[in-house]
């Protein structure tokens, strides 16, 4: 029969709320092994004169909470190899909160039984001093768990073991990301014991005061915190009979001309590298797409959890890469294999498309750009630059002929530009955007060419192209950064 690991809960403070069961299992066993002796009920069992070995040392000697695990369930894989039963005492229930139960449960049981025997947890202290009923909503989090917990403020949030000040200062910061700065927060410590207390501050002052192994963070709900359910509430109660009147109006149809011009502000925040701009015109966009699923949604077509879910398994199933087995060395490999799922997925469908798939109402030059990728994977592409840079000439010459005959100007001009777009993609750059920085730059030499000839109290639209040209290369004498005389 193989050794038994009994994980007994100490309940959390003293004594008097430790369950009968485990405190006769304690006092019975010739040695108890315990995580840490920074515990009221621990003391007590010591002065009654329980033989117990602690793991304080190992949380001294190791680098990481993982290496403490680590060595926790190690030694008392030893323990078992020697004894048919081991005791195994933390604070508060086994499992809440008790990461080593966790690695001993997944690693041990396979080899020992194990046992929990459970015990009061310091969360009921907590629905006793703040006075709630846990079915309202309540999350429990580790510290440094906050980033990735998705709070949506609806719930009591609560945050154990906090032992120190710099911890609290890590959590503190991680909050203020979720919650207003004076949001309410409780410090609870010693919940049960005689040093029972409970202090009520706002959240950017969270990290003052003395912290210990028996201290927990809490705070309440709060209608005010930043989340992704917080925008559609919002969303949803605009399109209500309560909400705006503009809002409730629109359609998918209606909605397109805004969707395309936040786009284009974002683009432009981004060719100013204007982030602060950036950070509200992403908003407007992200307001665009939640506006749209709430339409869906009302239509009973889809919910936005659908475009969520859409979009995380499309990033998975794309990047086999990163989320499974397969090697992908360069950019470029990891476009063939994009485009080589991405076709498969549309044969799953059984969804028709042409070769040619964009969107209609792409820039030209982005059309241009993405015909002649596609025509390029199956081989239909010149093998360096010099043949690209070739066609542009030919085309030139052949809208030269076109202007002196009077005949195909039109077809011809649209012939360079496609070759010049040709002429881009060999030389890495991106089309639309290059055109986008010489209208930018036209645009400022041009401002700048209407400044200075003010300043020599002339009007630019009463001077000669000639006289214009002279300040347009005084303009463009600046841009370099030359200085005039």
């Amino acid at each position: 029969m193989s050794s038994c690991l009994h994980v007994v809960g100490l309940g959390p403070s003293g004594l008097e709320q430790l369950t009968l069961g485990n405190y006769r299992r304690l006092c019975n066993a010739k040695k108890v092994f315990v995580r840490t002796l920074h515990h009221p009920c621990v003391q007590e069992l010591m002065a009654e004169g329980v033989q117990l070995e602690s793991f304080d040392d190992v949380y001294e000697s190791e680098e990481s909470f993982e290496e403490v695990y680590q060595k926790i369930t190690e030694r008392l894989r030893t323990e078992l190899g020697k004894d048919s039963e081991v005791i195994y005492a933390v604070p508060g229930h086994p499992m809440v909160a008790e990461k080593t139960i966790q690695l001993l449960w997944k690693n041990l049981r396979p080899e020992y039984e194990v046992i929990v025997h459970p015990a009061m947890s310091f969360v009921d202290e907590i629905f006793r001093v703040l006075n709630f009923d846990p079915i309202e909503g309540m999350l429990i989090r580790n510290y440094d768990a906050l980033k990735d917990t998705g709070l949506t403020g609806r719930e009591w949030l609560i945050i154990p073991q906090v032992y120190n000040q710099l911890i609290a200062s890590e959590a503190k910061l991680d909050l203020m990301s979720f919650y207003p700065d004076e949001a309410n927060v409780f410090i609870v410590q010693g919940l049960g014991t005689s040093n029972e207390r409970v202090d009520k501050r706002p959240l950017f002052e969270m990290d003052h005061g003395s912290f210990d192994h028996l201290t927990t963070v809490v705070l309440p709900p709060c209608s005010e915190v930043i989340s992704w359910t917080k925008l559609l509430q919002i969303m949803e109660i605009l399109r209500s009979s309560d909400g705006c009147a503009w809002d409730r109006e629109q359609t998918h149809q209606t909605l397109k001309p805004c969707l395309i011009e936040e786009s284009y502000e974002v683009l432009e925040a981004i060719e100013k590298e204007d982030m602060y701009n950036l950070c509200e015109e992403l908003g407007d966009l992200l307001l665009q797409v939640v506006f749209h699923a709430q339409i869906a949604s009302e239509n009973k077509v889809f919910e936005s959890q659908d475009v969520l879910q859409g979009i995380i398994q499309k990033l998975l199933r794309r990047h086999p890469h990163v989320f499974g087995e397969e090697v992908l060395e360069t950019a470029d490999d990891v476009i063939r294999s994009w485009d080589r799922i991405k076709q498969e997925e549309k044969a799953d469908t059984k969804e028709e498309r042409g070769f040619f798939s964009d969107p209609k109402g792409l820039p030209a030059l982005m059309l241009a750009s993405s015909t002649q990728r596609r025509a390029a994977k199956i081989g239909f592409d010149w093998t360096d630059l010099e043949g690209p840079y070739q066609k542009v000439q030919e085309e030139l010459l052949e809208l030269q002929n076109a202007l002196k005959t009077g005949v195909g100007i039109r077809e011809e001009f649209g012939d360079l530009l496609f070759a010049m777009v040709n002429v881009s993609r060999f030389l890495k750059l991106d089309a639309e955007e290059v055109l986008r920085e010489a209208i930018h730059k036209f645009q400022a030499r041009f401002l700048k060419m209407v400044e200075l000839s003010r300043e020599e109290g002339q009007k630019i639209e009463q001077l000669s192209l000639n006289e214009m040209d002279v300040y347009w290369e005084k303009a463009k004498f600046q841009e370099k950064g030359g200085k005039l005389m």
